[in-house]
């Protein structure tokens, strides 16, 4: 099964990096646009930490994997 969807755009995908990052460095990452945030949660590649901001999701990560592997074979 794939974990990614045909329709996030390069933009969804930076933003999930972001999250990623701040999640790996264990802070909160940049507000993202309302309408990014609702993508990725509905996909559930991000999910809300105790604070209420975003944390990336095992599905999240699969999705950024499958994402840099498909641009990698791109090149």
């Amino acid at each position: 099964m794939r974990a990614t969807n045909p329709n996030l755009t390069p933009e969804d995908f930076d933003w999930l990096r972001k999250v990623r990052a701040a999640t790996d460095a264990k802070r909160d990452p940049p507000p993202a646009p309302v309408e990014i945030e609702r993508k990725l949660r509905t996909f559930g590649f991000v999910t809300p930490d105790f604070l209420g901001a975003l944390a990336i999701a095992d599905r999240g990560r699969e999705a950024l994997l499958d994402q840099d592997m498909r641009e990698a074979e791109e090149r």
